[in-house]
């Protein structure tokens, strides 16, 4: 049996702007991620059958840490294996044999932190590298881009920079320099759908929209110039999530009057918000506070 164990970071969005309606009904975006130290830890395992007459196949096997998280293809991390086994398994050099996924849960599911999909960029890294396949970026972001938008962007930030802007429905990455900040999460006890956003989104008055200049926020990064950087930290879901969701806009509202952090902003399609702070000193204190509003609420930082 060979084994590899992984940890499998969160996202936010620094910034997020949807720039139109594809005619496949998906949106244009242009989105800066950044990977934060919040994760997962994923241990993989493949198990090989000795004898190839016993029977052909791959079995997939998933176990968690959380009784709510599904085992079956409804989890990316087993659509992972899955596609992996179908595009390179039964191999000669392969074979038959068992997948084995164990997931120790941390990222908080459907918040917006990209949970999933850095469990699926781990698994699709993890296969390759336990089958000796060495598949490139290229290959594995094709790959991941089929299970999810949000994919291409962890296995890049796996191999290279943990911060990207994305474009086209998220999947074009190109890896950027990110700010240095400690991180207070805090997710209402709410669930938001991705697809009601952006279907509620689109019937937001265009004028009345605040939208992120990303190019200068790419440049005031390399600079570290924190005042631009917060003047475009900004995420036009908000404009819907917001109001749609009276939990949403009570912890954005607690966290800027309570905590006065340098900026707030929420993260993807929601319902985490994520406060900004210069020092470890004030976001443990936000954190503190924020703790006391949502049971999930997290102390974390960007990583470089």
């Amino acid at each position: 049996m060979k084994s590899l164990t992984s940890k499998a970071y969160a996202k936010i969005n620094l910034s997020l702007d949807v720039l139109g309606t594809r005619p496949d009904g998906y949106h244009d975006i242009s989105t800066v991620m950044q990977q934060i130290e919040l994760h997962d830890e994923i241990c993989l395992k493949w198990a090989s059958d000795p004898d190839p007459a016993f029977g052909a196949g791959i079995s997939i096997e998933l176990g968690s840490n959380k009784r709510y998280l599904p085992n079956d293809r409804r989890n990316l991390a087993y659509r992972a294996a899955e596609i992996m086994a179908e595009r390179y398994g039964l191999s000669e050099k392969i074979g038959s044999g068992t997948i084995r996924i164990d997931i120790k849960k941390q990222i908080p599911v459907s918040a917006g932190l990209g949970g999933g999909s850095t469990d699926c960029a781990a698994v699709l890294k993890m296969l390759s590298n336990l089958w000796e396949l060495n598949l490139g970026v290229r290959e594995l972001c094709e790959l991941g881009a089929e299970l999810g938008s949000d994919v291409p962007f962890f296995i890049t930030a796996r191999i290279g920079r943990a911060c990207a802007i994305a474009e086209g429905t998220g999947t074009d990455i190109t890896p950027i320099c990110g700010p240095g900040r400690w991180v207070v999460l805090s997710k209402p006890p709410v669930s938001v759908s991705t697809a009601i956003v952006y279907a509620g989104f689109d019937s937001v008055e265009a004028a009345a929209i605040e939208r992120p200049d990303n190019g200068e926020l790419i440049t005031a990064m390399k600079e570290r110039d924190f005042a631009a950087i917060d003047r475009n930290m900004v995420n036009v879901l908000e404009n819907y999530t917001l109001t749609a969701y009276p939990g949403v806009m009570l912890t954005k509202e607690k966290m800027i009057a309570e905590t006065t952090p340098e900026k707030t902003v929420m993260s993807g399609s929601g319902p985490t918000i994520a406060g900004f702070y210069r020092n470890r000193k004030s976001a443990e204190a936000a954190y503190a506070k924020m703790a006391l509003v949502n049971r999930e609420t997290f102390l974390t930082r960007t990583r470089e």
